[in-house]
């Protein structure tokens, strides 16, 4: 995928990510988690169907029948494939969820039945749990998935796979802005008494995006570096290995410093401010990930300085 291109896709998946953190702020009792989605909404879908009649409610069945045995479908074309034995676990155990899911999600007083003890104002978190429960089945195959594949590649398709994956990254950064560092932004906006309040939610979600913007530039500047590598254009592989270390480092400069501004802004805005919360946050998946990439620029920067003494010394 063209860079351009899929820069347009971070920005509809942030777009739509954001639209779905808003219509579980104004539309709670159809949106009542991010983690439910899109199971709550089908599980609507569904119950609207079975309350047509005996018709409907017998299409809505069929239908939850038929969305929880797709997983098994990819369990059958691979059956008795040892390599496969987790994946298929795994996803016949998806299969399972998603239908108790979706039934759950289509019958919410029978849900709440189960937990004799919640009130109905649990039920969002019931249902919350639910879809993190689903969600994390489905990552747990992608998981199991990738490592298969990363196991019995070859060099090119190792290539690719990793392509992949850091394309996969990328998303998942714009969905972490999005959701946790949007939820956050909401949350703060609707509380704030003051327009200055207002001002140092926004300064809030910049700060706290700040490291996953970075990690979006620099898996992009690695994706580049990739390129030139796969092409053997070593010139340029260098060039942009040394580049994107110094990226990194000025990265993790900055997002240390971020933290560090923040709250002295506060500080000094404080007889403004309704509400301040003064910490220490810091991201370590994201600075985990900028330093190993680091590591591995100056890997190729230094492993390509040893091959040209080489050279000189034949």
């Amino acid at each position: 995928m063209k860079r351009k291109s899929f820069i347009i896709l971070m920005g509809a998946v942030f777009a739509a990510l954001m639209a779905l953190v808003l219509f579980v702020d104004g539309l709670p009792a159809l949106f009542s988690s991010v983690m439910a989605f899109p199971f709550e909404q089908l599980g609507a879908a569904l119950r609207a169907l079975a309350l047509i009649g005996n018709i409907g409610n017998g299409f809505a069945l069929t239908l939850t029948i038929a969305l929880s045995l797709l997983p098994i479908l990819s369990v059958l074309r691979h059956k008795g494939e040892k390599e496969y034995l987790w994946e298929n676990i795994v996803l016949c155990c998806i299969s399972i969820v998603v239908c108790i899911t979706l039934f759950s999600m289509a019958n919410p007083s029978k849900l709440m039945s189960v937990f004799p003890y919640f009130t109905s104002e649990a039920l969002p978190v019931v249902k919350g749990v639910l879809g993190c429960t689903t969600w994390s089945l489905i990552v747990l195959w992608i998981i199991l998935r990738l490592v298969r594949m990363f196991r019995s590649g070859d060099t090119n398709k190792l290539l690719c796979y990793l392509r992949i994956a850091l394309h996969a990254l990328c998303i998942l950064f714009v969905s972490v802005i999005a959701i946790s560092c949007g939820s956050t932004l909401l949350g703060s906006l609707s509380a704030a008494q003051k327009g200055m309040d207002n001002l140092m939610a926004v300064i809030r979600f910049i700060a706290s995006s700040l490291p996953y913007v970075f990690d979006i530039s620099i898996t992009l500047s690695l994706l580049t570096l990739m390129d030139a590598y796969i092409d053997k254009n070593e010139e340029d592989t260098v060039r942009l290995a040394d580049s994107l270390s110094k990226r990194c480092c000025l990265a993790l400069g900055i997002t240390a410093a971020s933290t560090v501004t923040l709250n002295v802004l506060q500080l000094l805005l404080s007889r403004f401010l309704t509400n301040i919360s003064v910490n220490v946050e810091i991201p370590v998946v994201s600075l985990a990930f900028i330093l190993l990439v680091l590591i591995l620029t100056r890997l190729i920067v230094e492993n390509r300085k040893l091959q040209n003494d080489n050279d000189l010394f034949i």
